[in-house]
């Protein structure tokens, strides 16, 4: 009889085993939890993507993660946690990761087709790797009817704007430089989404424009972002007279109080004396300072001859020293200015290069007015075929799986055409409105010229 039970016993067992072993197998797999909160957001306000990652026992490594990019939204990691859990007696440890996606534009945003890979002691000390795929979490932003006119639109809990104004001397002259240097600070949304402001053209004044500074950084144990955006204009001084520089206002919206808000910075002027000039001279321009803001323009072969003749006691030594401060002017205006930026664009040759290069170069394009992103671009020109190139570039570097579109040549065809017509209709439009009303008086002809005869 005891055999007997004996025998029963082990083919339930035998019975039983394959079941209980795939119960431990699956026991042992890491568990993965990903959310997206809130799933309604304000354009320019962060939705946080949440991952758990728990593996049995310990991970042997650090998991290998994907960026989290989205198309037309700013991803940026926030906290890692350690956490730890206990699932049918088996301990699991992992981490918590967060990431802020801001949205740029309205519309559903989803992360889709990602993966990681983790490594994790599975029998100690025997290691086990595996790719686990995410599973597909999303969002949608909007813009506020409160807001709907607000162009460009900007979020934020908070804005501020500051300037300074920076002298090349006290006494300003034909010849010397003026920058005027403009800080943006937000909380709340990135530096990225915060608008240019605005350094008009002076006549009488010469402006370069510097390529924006944008820094994020978190604050505080809480780890709020503040953002800041640094634009300034250096205007060389090219006639004498006195320059008012127009206020900047930069209008945005107050989530917190769902108002649209205006961030002000004062205007300032500032009076330009002329250059000592012979009293019996015709040509008023042709000061030292004209002179040497002049040699500046061809600023590599007046190093030279300034090299040559560095060594000669008639060379006046003010005249040097306003030389090579206009000389480094001049140096520093080309790095920062929009041929500079193009030509960077042009020599790009990946996708990622030519993607991070097209965006500083919009920076610096003028006639795009304050709306310097792909989307103005795209809006301005009306290309199809720009707008398809893009798109082809921005599937190379988002897509899950790149169609494999994107030509760099065709792509810099397009953007070059864009360029040409942009520059084209803004110089039409200078001259539009630089033309005087009364450019052709209607009246009687003078006297000196009224009975002349006509000659045949």
């Amino acid at each position: 009889m005891s055999s007997k039970l004996i025998a029963v016993a082990i083919a339930v067992a035998v019975a039983l085993s394959p079941q209980a072993g795939g119960a431990q197998d699956r026991a042992s797999e890491p568990i993965v939890r990903m959310t997206v909160e809130p799933q309604r957001v304000v354009v320019g306000q962060p939705s946080t993507l949440t991952i758990e990652l728990l593996a049995p026992n310990y991970m042997t490594a650090p998991p290998e993660l994907p960026t989290f990019q989205v198309r037309n939204a700013v991803t940026r990691q926030l906290t890692t946690i350690n956490i730890n859990e206990r699932h049918d007696d088996q301990t699991y440890a992992g981490v918590r990761l967060e990431f802020a996606i801001t949205p740029q534009e309205e519309g559903a945003y989803a992360v889709t087709d990602q993966k990681i890979r983790i490594r994790y002691a599975a029998e100690p000390p025997a290691t086990r790797e595996v790719e686990v795929a995410l599973p597909k979490v999303g969002f949608e932003a909007f813009i506020p009817a409160a807001a709907a006119g607000l162009r460009p639109f900007v979020s934020a809990t908070k804005l501020t704007v500051e300037q300074s104004l920076e002298r090349s001397s006290e006494q300003l002259r034909v010849g010397d430089a003026v920058t005027r240097k403009i800080t943006i600070t937000a909380q709340g949304t990135p530096a990225m989404l915060l608008p240019p402001p605005a350094f008009p053209d002076i006549e009488g004044l010469r402006k370069y424009a510097a390529q924006p500074v944008l820094e994020d950084k978190a604050v505080g144990r809480s780890g709020d972002a503040v953002a800041t955006r640094i634009d300034a204009a250096t205007y060389m001084l090219e006639g004498a007279g006195g320059y008012p520089l127009p206020a900047i206002d930069v209008r945005w919206f107050d989530v917190t109080t769902g108002k649209i808000e205006t961030a002000h910075a004062e205007g300032a002027s500032f009076s330009v004396a002329g250059g000592a000039v012979s009293g019996g001279s015709a040509d008023r321009s042709w000061t030292w300072r004209n002179v040497i803001v002049i040699i500046a323009d061809n600023w590599p072969a007046a190093l030279a001859v300034l090299a040559a003749a560095a060594g000669l006691p008639w060379f006046a030594p003010r005249a040097v020293r306003a030389f090579t401060v206009a000389v480094w002017r001049r140096r520093t205006a080309y790095l920062h200015s929009e041929n500079r930026a193009f030509r960077r664009l042009r020599a790009a040759r990946s996708a990622a290069t030519t993607y991070s290069r097209l965006l500083a170069w919009l920076q610096r394009f003028e006639p795009l007015g304050n709306d310097k992103t792909i989307a103005g671009l795209t809006s301005a020109v009306q290309d199809p075929a720009l707008e398809r190139e893009i798109g082809g570039l921005q599937e190379e570097l988002f897509a899950a799986v790149p169609a494999g579109r994107w030509s760099r040549r065709a792509l810099m065809r397009r953007i070059a055409s864009a360029r040409r017509a942009l520059r084209r209709q803004s110089r039409r439009d200078r001259n539009r409105t630089a033309l005087p009303a009364g450019i052709n008086p209607v009246g009687q002809a003078s006297p000196a010229f009224g009975h002349r005869r006509i000659t045949r």
